[in-house]
């Protein structure tokens, strides 16, 4: 990958709240990625089988940890280090309501969302679906998270290693901790959610 980040970019970022970086994964790596999540989101209902699929497939555990990808949105987010806190396949709206990530998310507190592009299926202008296969954009947790219908996207969640597992009803999968043995108000463990 090799992204140095030059002040342009942090204030690209810091301006507009998102980034795009073509190539940030190989077409090998995305035809892992893509057979992988193909393999494990079989049902209609992608937004809770579509979550934390990390947990289910080497080649998609290799992209949510990237080193690399989590350098570059702990040098945009300007926090170190971060932990994941989930990742989630995207085809669509996340919810009725139009969230931004905290409030889709039941970690506090998310700092920065990456979305990857799988295969394109539709043509939007929206800042947070990458123009090319492979390519991310990087957001800030108070971007909305208007995702239109038949997109195809991959998104991963940063959160700063001091996290907790919330409350928070708005998000899809408030529950899926639950799985875990986490209660609301547990911080995050290294053994479930690392460092990277």
């Amino acid at each position: 990958m090799g992204f140095g980040l030059a002040k342009a970019h942090h204030d690209f970022f810091h301006k507009n709240h998102f980034i795009e970086f073509e190539e940030l994964l190989s077409p090998k790596e995305m035809d892992a990625l893509e057979n992988a999540i193909d393999a494990v989101v079989t049902s209609k209902d992608w937004i809770h089988a579509g979550h934390d699929v990390w947990r289910r497939a080497k080649a998609i555990k290799k992209v949510t940890v990237h080193k690399g990808l989590a350098e570059i949105a702990s040098s945009l987010c300007k926090k170190s280090p971060l932990r994941l806190a989930y990742d989630q396949v995207i085809k669509g709206p996340l919810s009725n309501d139009l969230l931004n990530l905290i409030e889709a998310s039941a970690i506090q507190k998310v700092v920065c969302g990456l979305t990857l592009q799988l295969y394109p299926t539709v043509s939007t202008e929206n800042p947070l679906i990458p123009k090319k296969r492979g390519a991310g954009v990087f957001f800030s947790p108070f971007c909305n998270l208007d995702f239109p219908k038949n997109c195809h996207l991959f998104m991963i969640a940063y959160t700063v290693k001091m996290s907790q597992y919330v409350h928070e009803t708005r998000a899809p999968n408030i529950h899926a901790l639950k799985k875990l043995g986490y209660v609301f108000g547990d911080r995050l463990r290294v053994d479930t959610h690392p460092l990277l």
